[in-house]
């Protein structure tokens, strides 16, 4: 027997979040609002690292989801200066 998830139809509200939690911005705000963090996180001897464009909002949702499966974790602001290129995650067009 297969299970589906529960669900209500409710039609007053046409827009659902896929994925609740995360933020959604408009394309005008992500040049002028969105910041450098800098994401490090660790695992034994495997660390991976890289820096990527976000609102804080999303920051510090992506620590908190980071933070349960690594033993070692930091997501900081950084200044778009200091931006390593190379291991720049750029957001999607």
């Amino acid at each position: 027997m297969i299970k589906y998830p529960l669900y209500k139809k409710n039609n007053s509200r046409k827009n659902t979040l896929l994925y609740p939690g995360l933020t959604t911005v408009s394309l005008d705000r992500i040049i002028t609002y969105m910041q450098y963090y800098y994401v490090m996180c660790q695992k034994g001897s495997v660390t991976h690292r890289c820096y990527v464009q976000l609102d804080p909002e999303s920051a510090d949702i992506l620590h908190d989801s980071l933070q349960q499966r690594y033993d070692l974790v930091q997501v900081c602001d950084v200044p778009r200066g200091s931006v390593e290129s190379h291991i720049l995650i750029s957001p999607a067009p």
